[in-house]
Protein backbone atom coordinates (compact mmCIF):
# COMPACT_ATOMS: atom_id res chain seq x y z
CA UNK A 1 0.00 0.00 0.00
CA UNK A 2 1.23 3.15 -0.77
CA UNK A 3 -0.13 6.90 0.40
CA UNK A 4 -0.01 10.26 -1.36
CA UNK A 5 -0.93 14.01 -0.72
CA UNK A 6 -3.33 14.50 -3.46
CA UNK A 7 -5.79 17.50 -4.75
CA UNK A 8 -9.23 15.42 -4.70
CA UNK A 9 -11.92 16.08 -6.91
CA UNK A 10 -15.94 14.61 -6.07
CA UNK A 11 -18.19 15.54 -9.39
CA UNK A 12 -22.17 14.40 -8.73
CA UNK A 13 -24.63 15.04 -11.50
CA UNK A 14 -27.59 16.87 -9.98
CA UNK A 15 -31.18 15.03 -10.66
CA UNK A 16 -29.78 11.46 -11.79
CA UNK A 17 -32.24 9.53 -9.95
CA UNK A 18 -35.21 11.62 -10.98
CA UNK A 19 -33.84 11.69 -14.43
CA UNK A 20 -33.63 7.99 -14.35
CA UNK A 21 -37.13 7.42 -12.91
CA UNK A 22 -38.59 9.49 -15.65
CA UNK A 23 -36.35 8.67 -18.65
CA UNK A 24 -33.76 5.87 -17.99
CA UNK A 25 -32.07 6.51 -21.28
CA UNK A 26 -31.88 10.06 -21.58
CA UNK A 27 -30.27 9.98 -18.16
CA UNK A 28 -27.36 7.28 -19.42
CA UNK A 29 -27.08 9.44 -22.39
CA UNK A 30 -26.45 12.32 -20.06
CA UNK A 31 -23.37 10.15 -18.32
CA UNK A 32 -21.91 9.41 -22.11
CA UNK A 33 -22.17 12.87 -22.50
CA UNK A 34 -20.14 14.00 -19.43
CA UNK A 35 -17.74 10.97 -19.55
CA UNK A 36 -17.21 11.47 -23.77
CA UNK A 37 -17.52 15.34 -23.95
CA UNK A 38 -18.40 17.42 -20.99
CA UNK A 39 -15.98 16.33 -18.20
CA UNK A 40 -13.42 13.71 -18.55
CA UNK A 41 -11.75 15.52 -21.35
CA UNK A 42 -11.45 18.84 -19.22
CA UNK A 43 -10.24 16.91 -16.48
CA UNK A 44 -7.69 14.89 -18.70
CA UNK A 45 -6.62 18.36 -20.43
CA UNK A 46 -5.56 19.52 -16.44
CA UNK A 47 -3.84 16.71 -15.72
CA UNK A 48 -6.99 14.93 -13.97
CA UNK A 49 -6.42 11.02 -12.79
CA UNK A 50 -9.85 9.46 -12.72
CA UNK A 51 -10.26 7.09 -9.68
CA UNK A 52 -13.29 6.29 -9.95
CA UNK A 53 -16.73 6.14 -11.42
CA UNK A 54 -19.62 5.68 -9.76
CA UNK A 55 -22.50 5.68 -12.08
CA UNK A 56 -23.45 9.40 -11.75
CA UNK A 57 -20.58 10.22 -9.58
CA UNK A 58 -16.18 10.50 -10.31
CA UNK A 59 -13.95 11.09 -8.07
CA UNK A 60 -10.48 12.62 -10.12
CA UNK A 61 -7.17 13.45 -8.68
CA UNK A 62 -5.01 16.33 -9.38
CA UNK A 63 -1.30 16.64 -8.93
CA UNK A 64 -1.68 20.59 -8.96
CA UNK A 65 -3.81 22.47 -7.04
CA UNK A 66 -4.72 25.22 -9.03
CA UNK A 67 -5.43 22.56 -12.14
CA UNK A 68 -8.25 21.25 -9.82
CA UNK A 69 -9.55 24.38 -9.46
CA UNK A 70 -8.92 25.60 -13.15
CA UNK A 71 -10.31 22.57 -14.69
CA UNK A 72 -13.70 22.28 -11.83
CA UNK A 73 -14.52 26.07 -13.73
CA UNK A 74 -13.67 25.21 -16.73
CA UNK A 75 -16.96 22.70 -16.59
CA UNK A 76 -19.09 24.45 -14.49
CA UNK A 77 -18.71 27.45 -16.77
CA UNK A 78 -18.89 25.14 -20.51
CA UNK A 79 -22.26 23.82 -18.49
CA UNK A 80 -24.02 26.61 -17.80
CA UNK A 81 -26.77 27.14 -20.46
CA UNK A 82 -26.86 23.15 -20.96
CA UNK A 83 -30.32 22.51 -20.79
CA UNK A 84 -30.05 19.38 -18.98
CA UNK A 85 -26.71 19.14 -17.25
CA UNK A 86 -26.13 20.46 -14.19
CA UNK A 87 -23.37 19.44 -11.71
CA UNK A 88 -22.18 19.79 -8.09
CA UNK A 89 -18.15 19.95 -7.43
CA UNK A 90 -16.51 19.76 -4.47
CA UNK A 91 -12.10 19.84 -4.30
CA UNK A 92 -10.09 18.97 -0.95
CA UNK A 93 -6.44 18.78 -0.36
CA UNK A 94 -5.71 15.53 1.79
CA UNK A 95 -3.93 11.81 2.05
CA UNK A 96 -5.23 8.74 -0.04
CA UNK A 97 -3.64 5.38 0.46
CA UNK A 98 -4.02 2.75 -2.50
CA UNK A 99 -3.32 -0.84 -2.84
CA UNK A 100 -4.03 -3.01 -6.34
CA UNK A 101 -7.73 -3.02 -5.45
CA UNK A 102 -8.69 0.54 -4.21
CA UNK A 103 -8.14 3.63 -2.82
CA UNK A 104 -9.14 4.37 0.83
CA UNK A 105 -8.48 7.50 3.46
CA UNK A 106 -10.10 10.57 5.63
CA UNK A 107 -9.52 12.97 2.58
CA UNK A 108 -12.19 10.93 -0.10
CA UNK A 109 -14.78 11.18 2.70
CA UNK A 110 -14.16 14.82 3.57
CA UNK A 111 -14.57 15.75 -0.41
CA UNK A 112 -17.57 14.11 -0.91
CA UNK A 113 -19.21 15.69 2.33
CA UNK A 114 -17.99 19.20 0.57
CA UNK A 115 -19.30 18.16 -3.12
CA UNK A 116 -22.77 17.87 -1.03
CA UNK A 117 -22.31 21.59 0.14
CA UNK A 118 -21.77 22.96 -2.95
CA UNK A 119 -24.30 24.79 -5.39
CA UNK A 120 -25.90 23.04 -8.65
CA UNK A 121 -23.75 24.86 -11.19
CA UNK A 122 -20.86 25.53 -8.95
CA UNK A 123 -18.18 24.64 -6.64
CA UNK A 124 -16.95 24.35 -3.29
CA UNK A 125 -13.32 23.70 -1.50
CA UNK A 126 -11.84 23.20 1.63
CA UNK A 127 -9.80 25.76 3.75
CA UNK A 128 -7.18 23.19 3.31
CA UNK A 129 -6.92 23.77 -0.48
CA UNK A 130 -8.04 27.47 -0.31
CA UNK A 131 -5.13 28.50 1.66
CA UNK A 132 -2.72 27.13 -0.88
CA UNK A 133 -4.41 29.01 -3.60
CA UNK A 134 -2.44 31.70 -5.31
CA UNK A 135 -4.00 35.34 -4.86
CA UNK A 136 -5.45 35.90 -8.13
CA UNK A 137 -7.17 32.53 -8.04
CA UNK A 138 -8.24 32.89 -4.17
CA UNK A 139 -10.49 36.36 -5.52
CA UNK A 140 -12.45 33.73 -7.77
CA UNK A 141 -14.08 32.36 -4.34
CA UNK A 142 -16.47 33.18 -2.02
CA UNK A 143 -16.29 33.00 1.87
CA UNK A 144 -19.31 30.37 2.04
CA UNK A 145 -19.22 30.16 5.87
CA UNK A 146 -18.61 27.21 8.52
CA UNK A 147 -20.39 23.89 8.01
CA UNK A 148 -20.65 20.99 9.82
CA UNK A 149 -19.56 18.20 7.66
CA UNK A 150 -20.40 14.53 8.89
CA UNK A 151 -17.96 12.66 10.76
CA UNK A 152 -16.24 15.67 11.47
CA UNK A 153 -15.44 17.05 14.92
CA UNK A 154 -15.20 20.54 14.09
CA UNK A 155 -16.91 22.83 12.03
CA UNK A 156 -15.10 23.54 8.72
CA UNK A 157 -14.81 26.81 6.70
CA UNK A 158 -15.58 26.35 2.94
CA UNK A 159 -15.22 28.47 -0.10
CA UNK A 160 -17.30 28.37 -3.22
CA UNK A 161 -17.35 29.64 -6.83
CA UNK A 162 -20.59 29.31 -8.94
CA UNK A 163 -20.95 31.18 -12.75
CA UNK A 164 -22.22 34.50 -12.66
CA UNK A 165 -22.65 36.09 -16.50
CA UNK A 166 -23.13 39.88 -16.00
CA UNK A 167 -23.74 40.24 -12.47
CA UNK A 168 -21.59 42.97 -10.79
CA UNK A 169 -21.35 41.47 -7.39
CA UNK A 170 -20.35 38.32 -5.95
CA UNK A 171 -24.28 36.93 -5.20
CA UNK A 172 -22.54 34.67 -3.03
CA UNK A 173 -20.76 36.14 -0.42
CA UNK A 174 -21.78 35.24 3.27
CA UNK A 175 -21.99 39.45 4.93
CA UNK A 176 -19.76 39.55 7.58
CA UNK A 177 -20.15 41.64 11.04
CA UNK A 178 -16.67 43.07 12.15
CA UNK A 179 -17.16 43.45 16.30
CA UNK A 180 -15.51 46.33 17.51
CA UNK A 181 -14.58 46.88 20.90
CA UNK A 182 -17.51 48.45 23.21
CA UNK A 183 -18.13 51.25 25.19
CA UNK A 184 -18.72 51.06 28.49
CA UNK A 185 -19.33 53.73 31.37
CA UNK A 186 -18.11 54.28 34.61
CA UNK A 187 -14.41 54.08 33.16
CA UNK A 188 -13.38 51.53 35.85
CA UNK A 189 -11.57 48.02 35.64
CA UNK A 190 -14.69 46.57 36.57
CA UNK A 191 -16.84 47.57 34.23
CA UNK A 192 -14.23 47.13 31.62
CA UNK A 193 -13.76 43.52 32.47
CA UNK A 194 -17.62 42.86 32.41
CA UNK A 195 -18.10 44.67 28.84
CA UNK A 196 -15.03 42.75 27.57
CA UNK A 197 -17.25 39.55 28.69
CA UNK A 198 -19.85 40.26 26.64
CA UNK A 199 -18.23 41.18 23.33
CA UNK A 200 -16.23 37.75 23.91
CA UNK A 201 -19.67 35.60 24.51
CA UNK A 202 -21.27 37.81 21.91
CA UNK A 203 -19.13 36.86 19.18
CA UNK A 204 -18.75 33.09 20.23
CA UNK A 205 -22.50 32.47 20.55
CA UNK A 206 -22.98 34.49 17.18
CA UNK A 207 -20.50 32.57 15.56
CA UNK A 208 -22.44 29.42 16.03
CA UNK A 209 -24.88 30.93 13.40
CA UNK A 210 -24.90 29.85 9.80
CA UNK A 211 -25.53 32.25 6.77
CA UNK A 212 -22.98 34.81 8.56
CA UNK A 213 -18.99 35.34 9.39
CA UNK A 214 -18.21 37.29 12.64
CA UNK A 215 -15.30 38.61 13.16
CA UNK A 216 -13.08 39.44 16.13
CA UNK A 217 -12.33 43.46 14.99
CA UNK A 218 -8.96 43.66 17.22
CA UNK A 219 -7.56 40.48 16.15
CA UNK A 220 -8.23 39.93 12.29
CA UNK A 221 -8.01 42.51 9.55
CA UNK A 222 -11.71 42.96 8.62
CA UNK A 223 -11.42 46.20 5.83
CA UNK A 224 -13.91 44.12 3.80
CA UNK A 225 -16.94 43.35 6.50
CA UNK A 226 -20.44 43.86 5.25
CA UNK A 227 -21.35 45.63 8.76
CA UNK A 228 -20.14 46.78 11.92
CA UNK A 229 -21.40 45.84 15.65
CA UNK A 230 -21.52 47.96 18.28
CA UNK A 231 -21.92 47.67 21.92
CA UNK A 232 -21.78 50.03 24.56
CA UNK A 233 -22.45 49.38 28.32
CA UNK A 234 -23.61 51.68 31.35
CA UNK A 235 -24.14 50.82 35.08
CA UNK A 236 -25.77 52.35 37.17
CA UNK A 237 -28.18 52.77 40.15
CA UNK A 238 -28.31 48.76 40.21
CA UNK A 239 -29.38 48.37 36.53
CA UNK A 240 -26.94 47.86 34.05
CA UNK A 241 -27.85 49.34 30.25
CA UNK A 242 -26.88 47.35 27.09
CA UNK A 243 -27.07 48.89 23.25
CA UNK A 244 -26.47 47.13 20.14
CA UNK A 245 -26.13 48.47 16.92
CA UNK A 246 -25.04 47.07 13.86
CA UNK A 247 -23.96 49.68 10.78
CA UNK A 248 -23.28 49.14 7.13
CA UNK A 249 -20.35 49.93 6.10
CA UNK A 250 -20.89 50.50 2.63
CA UNK A 251 -22.68 54.15 3.54
CA UNK A 252 -21.96 54.31 7.13
CA UNK A 253 -26.09 53.40 8.07
CA UNK A 254 -27.46 51.87 11.16
CA UNK A 255 -29.53 48.47 9.80
CA UNK A 256 -30.24 47.38 13.65
CA UNK A 257 -30.14 48.73 16.83
CA UNK A 258 -31.51 47.32 20.35
CA UNK A 259 -31.24 47.82 24.05
CA UNK A 260 -31.56 45.09 26.65
CA UNK A 261 -32.06 46.17 30.35
CA UNK A 262 -31.65 44.37 33.94
CA UNK A 263 -30.60 44.35 36.92
CA UNK A 264 -27.01 44.04 38.27
CA UNK A 265 -27.06 42.54 41.83
CA UNK A 266 -25.74 39.55 40.36
CA UNK A 267 -23.66 40.82 37.45
CA UNK A 268 -23.27 37.23 36.10
CA UNK A 269 -26.90 37.16 36.05
CA UNK A 270 -27.38 40.34 34.22
CA UNK A 271 -24.83 39.22 31.49
CA UNK A 272 -26.86 36.07 31.25
CA UNK A 273 -29.96 37.38 30.21
CA UNK A 274 -28.88 40.40 27.99
CA UNK A 275 -26.75 37.92 26.06
CA UNK A 276 -29.86 35.78 25.37
CA UNK A 277 -31.53 38.67 24.59
CA UNK A 278 -29.27 39.92 22.22
CA UNK A 279 -28.69 36.56 21.02
CA UNK A 280 -31.92 35.43 19.96
CA UNK A 281 -32.27 39.23 18.03
CA UNK A 282 -28.91 38.77 15.95
CA UNK A 283 -30.21 35.28 15.02
CA UNK A 284 -32.90 36.92 13.42
CA UNK A 285 -31.38 39.97 11.78
CA UNK A 286 -28.15 37.09 10.79
CA UNK A 287 -30.98 35.02 8.77
CA UNK A 288 -32.22 37.91 7.08
CA UNK A 289 -29.12 38.81 5.68
CA UNK A 290 -28.74 35.23 4.33
CA UNK A 291 -32.30 35.52 2.88
CA UNK A 292 -31.60 38.88 1.37
CA UNK A 293 -28.21 37.82 -0.39
CA UNK A 294 -29.93 34.52 -2.23
CA UNK A 295 -32.85 36.74 -3.65
CA UNK A 296 -31.76 37.15 -7.71
CA UNK A 297 -29.72 33.96 -7.22
CA UNK A 298 -31.86 31.29 -9.31
CA UNK A 299 -33.85 28.87 -7.18
CA UNK A 300 -31.95 26.04 -9.41
CA UNK A 301 -28.35 27.14 -8.34
CA UNK A 302 -28.87 27.54 -4.64
CA UNK A 303 -26.66 24.83 -3.10
CA UNK A 304 -28.55 23.11 0.34
CA UNK A 305 -27.13 25.80 2.58
CA UNK A 306 -28.36 28.29 0.97
CA UNK A 307 -32.34 26.69 0.34
CA UNK A 308 -32.40 26.31 4.19
CA UNK A 309 -31.55 30.09 4.44
CA UNK A 310 -34.27 31.27 2.09
CA UNK A 311 -36.60 28.47 3.94
CA UNK A 312 -35.73 30.34 6.76
CA UNK A 313 -36.21 34.05 5.04
CA UNK A 314 -39.73 31.97 4.37
CA UNK A 315 -40.88 31.47 7.71
CA UNK A 316 -40.55 34.51 9.01
CA UNK A 317 -43.22 35.77 7.15
CA UNK A 318 -45.59 33.52 8.66
CA UNK A 319 -47.98 32.95 6.22
CA UNK A 320 -49.20 29.41 4.90
CA UNK A 321 -48.19 30.39 1.36
CA UNK A 322 -44.59 30.97 2.30
CA UNK A 323 -43.89 28.40 4.60
CA UNK A 324 -45.61 26.30 2.31
CA UNK A 325 -42.93 27.33 -0.17
CA UNK A 326 -40.35 26.94 2.28
CA UNK A 327 -41.53 23.29 2.91
CA UNK A 328 -40.83 23.12 -1.11
CA UNK A 329 -37.05 24.59 -0.56
CA UNK A 330 -36.66 22.11 1.82
CA UNK A 331 -38.04 18.79 -0.50
CA UNK A 332 -35.22 20.48 -3.10
CA UNK A 333 -32.78 20.73 -0.83
CA UNK A 334 -33.48 16.70 0.87
CA UNK A 335 -33.10 15.76 -2.86
CA UNK A 336 -29.67 17.33 -3.27
CA UNK A 337 -28.56 15.87 -0.18
CA UNK A 338 -31.12 13.12 1.64
CA UNK A 339 -29.25 13.26 5.07
CA UNK A 340 -28.45 16.88 5.75
CA UNK A 341 -29.95 17.19 8.98
CA UNK A 342 -31.45 20.46 9.31
CA UNK A 343 -33.22 20.20 5.98
CA UNK A 344 -35.12 17.09 7.91
CA UNK A 345 -35.99 19.11 10.41
CA UNK A 346 -37.13 22.17 8.62
CA UNK A 347 -39.15 19.95 6.59
CA UNK A 348 -40.82 18.57 9.60
CA UNK A 349 -41.02 22.03 11.29
CA UNK A 350 -43.33 23.05 8.22
CA UNK A 351 -45.70 19.74 7.78
CA UNK A 352 -46.45 20.36 11.67
CA UNK A 353 -46.96 24.09 11.46
CA UNK A 354 -49.06 23.44 8.26
CA UNK A 355 -51.30 20.38 9.55
CA UNK A 356 -51.74 22.22 12.54
CA UNK A 357 -52.36 25.24 10.98
CA UNK A 358 -55.58 23.32 9.30
CA UNK A 359 -56.33 21.46 12.72
CA UNK A 360 -55.34 18.77 10.87
CA UNK A 361 -53.34 15.46 12.06
CA UNK A 362 -50.30 14.58 10.34
CA UNK A 363 -51.03 11.57 8.21
CA UNK A 364 -50.04 7.88 9.38
CA UNK A 365 -47.48 7.53 6.41
CA UNK A 366 -45.46 10.86 6.86
CA UNK A 367 -45.54 9.99 10.79
CA UNK A 368 -43.27 7.08 10.09
CA UNK A 369 -41.38 8.44 7.50
CA UNK A 370 -40.29 11.53 9.81
CA UNK A 371 -39.66 9.69 12.62
CA UNK A 372 -36.66 8.12 10.68
CA UNK A 373 -35.80 11.12 9.24
CA UNK A 374 -35.43 13.20 12.97
CA UNK A 375 -33.72 9.85 14.10
CA UNK A 376 -31.07 10.30 11.03
CA UNK A 377 -30.99 14.04 12.20
CA UNK A 378 -29.74 13.62 15.51
CA UNK A 379 -26.88 11.01 14.69
CA UNK A 380 -26.09 13.27 11.87
CA UNK A 381 -25.70 16.50 14.06
CA UNK A 382 -25.94 15.08 17.77
CA UNK A 383 -24.63 19.14 18.83
CA UNK A 384 -27.41 21.09 17.20
CA UNK A 385 -29.90 22.86 19.60
CA UNK A 386 -32.27 22.73 16.48
CA UNK A 387 -32.56 19.32 15.60
CA UNK A 388 -32.74 18.24 19.48
CA UNK A 389 -36.06 21.05 19.71
CA UNK A 390 -37.18 19.65 16.61
CA UNK A 391 -37.58 16.15 17.31
CA UNK A 392 -39.81 17.22 20.81
CA UNK A 393 -41.72 18.98 19.00
CA UNK A 394 -42.73 16.32 16.79
CA UNK A 395 -42.91 13.67 20.09
CA UNK A 396 -45.09 16.40 21.85
CA UNK A 397 -47.13 17.66 18.76
CA UNK A 398 -47.49 13.95 16.48
CA UNK A 399 -46.62 11.48 18.83
CA UNK A 400 -48.34 12.79 22.31
CA UNK A 401 -45.01 11.68 24.17
CA UNK A 402 -44.31 14.05 26.49
CA UNK A 403 -41.35 12.46 28.72
CA UNK A 404 -39.89 11.75 25.16
CA UNK A 405 -40.49 15.85 24.25
CA UNK A 406 -39.15 16.66 27.58
CA UNK A 407 -35.96 14.42 27.04
CA UNK A 408 -35.06 15.90 24.08
CA UNK A 409 -35.62 19.73 25.47
CA UNK A 410 -33.41 19.18 28.06
CA UNK A 411 -30.72 18.06 25.28
CA UNK A 412 -31.62 21.06 23.25
CA UNK A 413 -31.37 23.11 26.62
CA UNK A 414 -27.89 22.20 27.19
CA UNK A 415 -26.18 22.44 23.94
CA UNK A 416 -27.52 26.11 23.94
CA UNK A 417 -29.18 27.86 26.85
CA UNK A 418 -30.25 30.91 25.11
CA UNK A 419 -32.14 28.91 22.23
CA UNK A 420 -35.41 31.17 22.96
CA UNK A 421 -37.58 28.82 20.89
CA UNK A 422 -37.05 26.10 23.94
CA UNK A 423 -39.43 28.59 25.75
CA UNK A 424 -42.64 27.82 23.60
CA UNK A 425 -41.52 23.59 23.50
CA UNK A 426 -41.50 24.05 27.54
CA UNK A 427 -44.67 26.09 27.26
CA UNK A 428 -46.46 23.57 25.53
CA UNK A 429 -44.96 20.60 26.94
CA UNK A 430 -46.86 22.35 30.19
CA UNK A 431 -49.95 23.02 28.81
CA UNK A 432 -49.81 20.01 27.79
CA UNK A 433 -49.64 18.28 31.50
CA UNK A 434 -52.71 21.23 32.84
CA UNK A 435 -49.79 23.55 34.51
CA UNK A 436 -51.46 26.46 33.17
CA UNK A 437 -49.59 28.32 35.42
CA UNK A 438 -46.39 26.95 34.35
CA UNK A 439 -47.23 27.29 30.63
CA UNK A 440 -48.10 31.37 31.36
CA UNK A 441 -44.88 31.82 32.60
CA UNK A 442 -42.67 30.10 29.78
CA UNK A 443 -44.71 31.46 26.97
CA UNK A 444 -44.24 35.23 29.20
CA UNK A 445 -41.08 34.94 29.04
CA UNK A 446 -40.68 33.96 25.40
CA UNK A 447 -43.12 37.09 24.22
CA UNK A 448 -40.85 38.96 26.61
CA UNK A 449 -37.49 38.27 24.86
CA UNK A 450 -38.69 37.75 21.38
CA UNK A 451 -40.80 41.57 20.49
CA UNK A 452 -39.26 41.56 17.45
CA UNK A 453 -39.74 38.14 16.07
CA UNK A 454 -42.53 38.09 13.51
CA UNK A 455 -44.35 34.62 15.02
CA UNK A 456 -44.74 37.12 18.02
CA UNK A 457 -48.85 37.11 17.17
CA UNK A 458 -48.60 32.78 17.48
CA UNK A 459 -46.77 33.40 20.70
CA UNK A 460 -49.40 35.17 21.89
CA UNK A 461 -52.38 33.04 20.89
CA UNK A 462 -50.60 30.67 22.45
CA UNK A 463 -50.38 31.82 25.76
CA UNK A 464 -53.84 33.11 25.38
CA UNK A 465 -54.81 29.72 25.10
CA UNK A 466 -53.03 29.02 28.08
CA UNK A 467 -54.75 31.55 29.89
CA UNK A 468 -57.94 30.60 29.02
CA UNK A 469 -57.47 27.07 29.81
CA UNK A 470 -56.56 27.94 33.76
CA UNK A 471 -58.95 30.56 33.99
CA UNK A 472 -57.55 33.54 33.38
CA UNK A 473 -59.89 35.24 30.90
CA UNK A 474 -58.81 38.45 30.98
CA UNK A 475 -55.32 37.64 30.66
CA UNK A 476 -56.53 35.26 27.43
CA UNK A 477 -59.08 38.03 26.18
CA UNK A 478 -55.86 40.75 26.90
CA UNK A 479 -53.68 38.45 24.40
CA UNK A 480 -56.47 37.62 21.69
CA UNK A 481 -56.62 41.32 21.32
CA UNK A 482 -52.42 42.09 20.89
CA UNK A 483 -52.44 39.52 18.60
CA UNK A 484 -55.60 40.76 16.12
CA UNK A 485 -53.75 44.17 16.56
CA UNK A 486 -50.64 42.37 15.25
CA UNK A 487 -52.53 39.95 12.70
CA UNK A 488 -56.05 41.66 11.93
CA UNK A 489 -56.62 39.44 9.07
CA UNK A 490 -56.82 36.26 11.55
CA UNK A 491 -59.75 35.13 12.81
CA UNK A 492 -58.91 33.01 15.40
CA UNK A 493 -57.32 35.86 17.51
CA UNK A 494 -61.27 37.37 17.42
CA UNK A 495 -62.60 33.71 17.99
CA UNK A 496 -60.49 33.28 20.88
CA UNK A 497 -60.82 36.89 22.53
CA UNK A 498 -65.06 36.00 21.85
CA UNK A 499 -64.48 32.83 24.23
CA UNK A 500 -63.04 34.62 26.92
CA UNK A 501 -65.07 38.00 26.88
CA UNK A 502 -67.92 35.40 27.04
CA UNK A 503 -67.03 33.66 30.56
CA UNK A 504 -66.59 37.60 31.81
CA UNK A 505 -70.26 37.69 31.30
CA UNK A 506 -69.01 40.49 28.02
CA UNK A 507 -71.37 39.46 25.88
CA UNK A 508 -72.26 42.62 23.43
CA UNK A 509 -68.41 42.94 23.03
CA UNK A 510 -68.24 38.77 22.46
CA UNK A 511 -70.58 39.15 19.78
CA UNK A 512 -68.86 42.41 17.97
CA UNK A 513 -65.62 40.37 18.01
CA UNK A 514 -67.62 37.02 16.59
CA UNK A 515 -69.48 39.49 13.75
CA UNK A 516 -65.39 40.69 12.82
CA UNK A 517 -64.46 37.14 12.77
CA UNK A 518 -67.18 36.10 10.24
CA UNK A 519 -66.08 38.76 7.75
CA UNK A 520 -62.39 38.07 7.47
CA UNK A 521 -61.54 34.69 5.77
CA UNK A 522 -62.18 31.12 6.68
CA UNK A 523 -58.86 29.96 5.74
CA UNK A 524 -56.02 28.89 7.29
CA UNK A 525 -53.43 30.76 9.41
CA UNK A 526 -50.05 30.25 10.78
CA UNK A 527 -50.62 32.56 14.22
CA UNK A 528 -53.53 31.01 15.10
CA UNK A 529 -52.20 27.05 15.12
CA UNK A 530 -53.76 25.34 17.88
CA UNK A 531 -51.28 24.40 20.76
CA UNK A 532 -51.38 20.66 22.17
CA UNK A 533 -54.21 20.74 24.40
CA UNK A 534 -55.28 18.29 27.60
CA UNK A 535 -57.77 16.00 26.79
CA UNK A 536 -60.55 17.66 28.49
CA UNK A 537 -59.49 21.04 26.62
CA UNK A 538 -59.93 19.59 23.30
CA UNK A 539 -63.09 21.08 22.37
CA UNK A 540 -61.53 24.19 22.23
CA UNK A 541 -60.05 23.32 18.90
CA UNK A 542 -64.02 22.25 17.97
CA UNK A 543 -64.41 26.74 18.49
CA UNK A 544 -61.02 27.95 17.02
CA UNK A 545 -60.98 25.48 13.89
CA UNK A 546 -60.94 27.75 10.50
CA UNK A 547 -64.23 28.22 8.99
CA UNK A 548 -66.59 27.18 12.82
Amino acid sequence: MRSRITTLMFVDMVGYSRMMSADQDAAIEAVRELKNKQLEPVLSDFGGEILKRMGDGWIIAFSSISAALDSAIQVQTNLYDHRKLKLRIGCHLGEIVEDEDDFYGAGVNITQRIQTEAPPGGVMVSEDLFRQLSNDRAKLLSDAGTFNLKNISQPVRLYQWRPAPGLKRKLDDVPSIAVQAFEFAPIDSETAAVAGDLRDQLIVRVSRRKGVLIFDASDKNVEKATYDLRGRLRIAGGRGRFTVTMTSRADARPVWSQTYEAPTEDIFAFCDEVLELAEGDLRLQTNAFDGDRLVDIPLEDLSVSELRARAANEYYKVTMESWSYGLALMERAISLNPHDAVSLCMRVEAQIMLHGARYEDLPAQLREIYSDDLNTAVIQSPQSDYVFWTRAYFRLVVDDDVPGARADLKRSAEINPAYLENYELRGQILLRESDFEGADTAFSRLIERGAQNPLQPYRLFMRGVARFCGGDFEGAAHDAAAASDLRPNEAGHLKLRAMALNEIQMDKQAEVCLTAARKLSSEPMMTTKLPVLPPEYRWISDKLRPGA
